[in-house]
């Protein structure tokens, strides 16, 4: 009788061949899968993992002038800007994080003081979100890494943002708002404005400034006026535009270009009036009108 060797027996039904195309999926698939669930469980404990603390900073006022960036790149939260007591600036606010506690930097130089978190791991949030008070007649430029911004009562003020939310009120003296993306809310200005944003809306209400700059990567423009601006500039890339004046006899020397939209206009206008108005659109409508 004939046996025929181990090594030439045929595969057991349903075995799989070790193909060399197989191994090399294993040689890569399981490392990853193996890193993907140890990630996943490391994102749950430092999402479960949650603390916070308290701190609060004397800022140096310069004649008159103050200058500083909260947040840096990797740590911004929510700031609140308003006036205070006293004759020194104080920030005050309270750091959030996952899992590992972060430090704060303060450092001064040419640029300011600024305030930077240094957040250590790349999942979970990690910010501060901080409250700025300065002496009142204090001229402010405030940055921030990208968190929302609310300004209130401060004279002369120079925002930056890196895509958070702006809110701006009265009374204003100078605004310069520029964000790289958030939406801005403007109310109850009466100086000379210049706002700035690259894709989000821009919302104006009370408006009693003479003069308004106004430019949108894209977004809506909305402002609506208490007194008649003196020199109105608005470009937008593409939203819609509207402009509500309020009613009287106040004639206005108005310039639009809507390339693609629908412009229409329904208040005075004369070619010699002292109060002019520039709106050049992307693309979106364009309406100017009295308030209701």
């Amino acid at each position: 009788m004939m046996t025929t060797p181990a090594s030439r027996l045929a595969s057991a039904p349903g075995t799989l061949r070790l193909t060399p195309a197989r191994v090399l999926t294993l040689v890569i698939g399981v490392p990853l899968i193996l890193a993907l669930i140890g990630w996943l469980g490391f994102s749950a404990v430092a999402l479960v993992s949650r603390g916070s603390y308290h701190v609060s900073y004397v800022i140096g006022v310069r004649d008159g002038q103050l200058v500083a960036g909260v947040g840096g790149e990797n740590g911004a939260g929510d700031v609140v800007l308003r006036p205070g007591p006293g004759h020194t600036a104080r920030l005050t606010g309270t750091v959030q994080y996952h899992l590992v506690r972060p430090a704060i930097t303060q450092s001064t130089g040419t640029n300011g003081t600024n305030f930077d978190v240094n957040c250590r791991i790349p999942t979970g949030s990690c910010g501060l979100d901080a409250t700025v008070e300065v002496p009142p007649q204090t001229a402010v430029t405030l940055s921030s890494g990208g968190g929302n911004m609310e300004v209130s009562g401060i004279e002369d003020v120079t925002l930056s943002s890196e895509g958070g939310d702006v809110a701006v009120s009265g009374p204003g003296g100078i605004t310069t708002v520029d964000t790289g993306g958030g939406n801005l809310t403007a109310s109850d200005l009466a100086g000379i404005v210049k706002f700035s944003t690259s894709g989000g809306d821009i919302t104006g209400n009370d408006l009693a400034a003479p003069s308004v700059n106004v430019g949108s990567g894209g977004g809506n423009i909305t402002l609506v006026f208490a007194q008649p601006p003196a020199n109105l500039d608005i470009t937008s890339d593409g939203g819609d535009v509207t402009v509500l004046l309020p009613r009287g006899a106040t004639a206005y020397r108005i310039t639009s270009t809507a390339d693609g939209g629908d412009e229409s206009q329904s208040v005075p206008t004369s070619p010699q009036s002292q109060h002019a108005i520039s709106v050049d659109s992307g693309g979106g409508n364009i309406s100017i009108a009295e308030a209701s």
